[in-house]
């Protein structure tokens, strides 16, 4: 390629490379020239065989080629840039008695066609909209990506022993096809792991389906999985693609895979054996193409002993098998992951990242965890929303976290022989100093709403500081920070 060739395909910052495939000299001078004026990046061919040579060279956004040319014709160009250059765009220039031939080509694969004669300007026009297209398909690669690498195994915290051996599995259980299951108790993080799953495979383009099988009435199971068709049931008035349905492409993630109703167990396993499911009233089964990955925090093995769950839908879902680790078995763990979590939230109320005093993050370390990621989260969340100081101590984590280790059921001290009402009045009363009577936080961290709160605060005749009002006199500012 020469000096000249080399700076034509060196795309200018942001333009669009066009390659002009044009076996009439003239047309193609006119052609470079108006487009090169008008900012595209391009380059000219005389010919289907010279324009291959400079693509494998360099590529090209798009091409524009004659339908008509000696040799390898515009048809023939179109075949062969799609199977080796499958991201460019070909638009095929055709004399208005060759229309039907341009038709036939787009069907193909063309992306568009003009007629000859022409002006520049309509060439231009459809290059703009081949531009918009290709700018839009990069940004959804783009967020493709960034939703891949969210998900990555590689992000899951922790460096124990214990989630290094989850994340080797999660990565070698996305490279194959496999149907998985997910164990651990709640609050562990299965769905991410289901994530990780998806998102590190080769289904990653295709949709992520979460379902959450408890929460489906065993009525609606059947419709809500599987679908159904228009007038199967009063109220169906339309055909509807049930779950199964809609992971086509993709990963169907079944949590709580347990309370699926035995009656539907069945179902699903055909789903899982045939690749085909039947929706509510249709006349035939309907083909799907999904990954399964289960998740589930009973003891399947247990069920199926009990007959509460099928044996054979158990080792259909038990393929691969993942366990997820408390967050007592690896409380090494917990240091980094409130770190990342605090992060993480601090972003989402708009407030500055504190950190943790050492003495918190042993706090942390030290506590069992009994709900897992979920109860962590929670707890440093109402951590950073209490906190007055610079970074979060021990005394801003919630009373559990803060007893020590097999001291979170024993009662507090100095509260012997109170009632529970004197117990929940001292405890709303110090919420409440806390925060500087900021009621809406207040609420937030007893967990209760504002209504109820108020309610409290008139029963136990509570009073909050007193604050200037409008005119100067003293009053009451429910939401002042203090």
């Amino acid at each position: 390629m020469s000096a000249a060739e080399a700076e034509a395909a060196a795309p200018r910052a942001g333009a669009l490379r066009v390659l002009v495939v044009e076996d009439d000299p003239r047309l193609l001078d006119i052609l470079t020239r108006h487009l090169d004026r008008m900012g595209y990046a391009v380059r000219g061919a005389g010919g289907a065989a010279a324009a291959l040579q400079l693509l494998e060279a360099a590529p090209a956004d798009v091409v524009l080629s004659d339908v008509r040319m000696p040799g390898m014709d515009g048809r023939t160009l179109l075949a062969e840039v799609r199977a080796r250059h499958p991201d460019a765009k070909v638009i095929l220039m055709t004399a208005f008695g060759s229309v039907d031939d341009a038709v036939e080509a787009m069907q193909a694969g063309a992306y568009s066609y003009v007629v000859k004669p022409f002006k520049v300007e309509t060439v231009a026009a459809v290059l703009r909209n081949a531009a918009r297209e290709l700018e839009l398909h990069r940004e959804v690669d783009g967020l493709r990506r960034a939703v891949a690498e969210r998900f990555s195994a590689d992000r899951l915290i922790g460096g124990s022993a214990r989630m290094r051996e989850v994340r080797r599995a999660l990565r070698e259980a996305a490279e194959v096809g496999a149907t998985v299951l997910l164990t651990g108790r709640s609050g562990t993080g299965k769905e991410m792991a289901a994530r990780a799953i998806h998102y590190g495979g080769p289904r990653a383009a295709g949709p992520f389906v979460p379902v959450n099988c408890a929460a489906i009435p065993e009525p609606l199971f059947e419709s809500a999985m599987f679908g159904h068709r228009r007038g199967a049931f009063t109220g169906a008035v339309e055909s509807q693609a049930g779950f199964a349905e809609q992971s086509s492409g993709g990963t169907l993630f079944l949590d709580e895979v347990a309370e699926i109703p035995p009656s539907q167990q069945a179902k699903l396993l055909r789903m899982l054996q045939e690749g085909e499911v039947t929706p509510v009233g249709a006349a035939r089964p309907v083909k799907v193409d999904l990954r399964v990955v289960a998740a589930a925090n009973r003891d399947l093995e247990q069920m199926v002993a009990k007959g509460t769950f099928r044996e054979d839908l158990f080792y259909r879902l038990n393929v691969l098998r993942i366990e997820l680790p408390t967050l007592a078995e690896r409380a090494e763990d917990v240091p980094a992951l409130a770190e990342h979590l605090l992060l993480a939230i601090a972003r989402g109320h708009g407030l500055p990242a504190l950190g943790f005093t050492p003495e918190a993050l042993a706090a942390l370390e030290r506590h069992r965890w009994p709900g897992n990621v979920r109860e962590l989260r929670n707890a440093v969340e109402r951590a950073l929303l209490a906190a007055r100081g610079r970074r979060i101590d021990v005394g801003d984590l919630p009373a559990a976290v803060r007893a020590p280790a097999g001291a979170e059921a024993a009662a507090p001290a100095g509260e012997g022989g109170l009632t529970l009402a004197e117990v929940e009045r001292a405890h709303v009363e110090k919420v409440l100093a806390m925060v500087g009577w900021n009621r809406s936080l207040a609420a937030r961290l007893l967990g209760i709403d504002r209504r109820t709160l108020f309610t409290k605060i008139q029963r136990y005749g509570l009073i909050g500081p007193l604050r200037p009002g409008p005119g100067g006199a003293a009053g009451d500012d429910e939401d002042a920070p203090g």
